[in-house]
């Protein structure tokens, strides 16, 4: 969940700790690119990232059955390895009957390529995205049919097509620009009907659990025991 919500390395969420998670506020401090050998490496971007509530009630349940600092750790209950994410994320790939093997970096990429459909929330078309991206990363003058259409690009699309880009790269740590266009770019094919997806969409409602997964055994104890006192009160 947390790597595709977040969109995280596999090296970002196994040096999570409990220390970044802020339950007060709902956010998890994200270290984005962590080395192995230092806890902040030089140069990191380091992101205060807000949780949806799938990821809010997992990691609740998660730190009762915590017995170290990592927010994932190991049945000898050290940190879990990136070794060992990869070997559980395939395993899970195959019990969803997935067609095609499943590794962490699946789960990140297709988590950005969401998250860059979130940022689009004036729904620029393709073809100004691309014209804008071209304006800006390319050297060379633009031919003039193209220098009148970026002219006719209304000025607060051109910022909000800027500050998507800036937002992404920021949120995902990532340096080079061309990474950062494909997922922007990415979106319109990934998702056809873009302009339909409400801007202050989040990732899963409160009641997700209900839809998506079986009942626990905590849940049905207190179900049975609610329909026990009805009918006991009834009689």
């Amino acid at each position: 969940m947390l790597l595709f919500c977040q969109a995280l390395q596999p090296s970002e969420i196994c040096w999570l700790r409990w220390c970044d998670l802020n339950s007060t506020v709902n956010t998890l401090l994200i270290v984005r690119n962590r080395s192995l050998s230092l806890r902040r490496p030089p140069q990191s971007v380091v992101n205060q990232q807000p949780l949806c509530p799938a990821e809010i009630e997992i990691l609740q349940e998660l730190v009762q059955l915590s017995k170290t600092d990592w927010i994932l750790e190991s049945e000898r209950q050290q940190r879990l390895s990136d070794r060992s994410l990869h070997y559980i994320v395939q395993l899970s790939g195959e019990k969803a009957g997935l067609p095609m093997p499943i590794h962490p970096y699946r789960l990140r990429r297709s988590g950005l390529y969401y998250r860059a459909v979130l940022l689009q929330s004036t729904h620029l078309s393709l073809h100004e995205c691309c014209l804008l991206w071209n304006y800006y990363a390319t050297p060379s003058a633009m031919p003039a049919s193209f220098q009148l259409e970026y002219q006719a690009i209304n000025r607060k699309r051109e910022q909000t097509f800027l500050l998507a880009f800036d937002q992404i790269k920021a949120f995902a740590g990532v340096s080079s620009d061309e990474n950062v266009i494909d997922y922007l770019l990415g979106a319109y094919l990934l998702f056809p009907r873009l302009p339909e997806i409400s801007g202050n969409y989040w990732l899963t409602p409160s009641y997700w659990r209900l839809k998506t997964l079986p009942k626990t055994f905590r849940t049905t104890r207190q179900h049975f025991y609610s329909c026990y006192q009805q009918v006991h009160n009834s009689e």
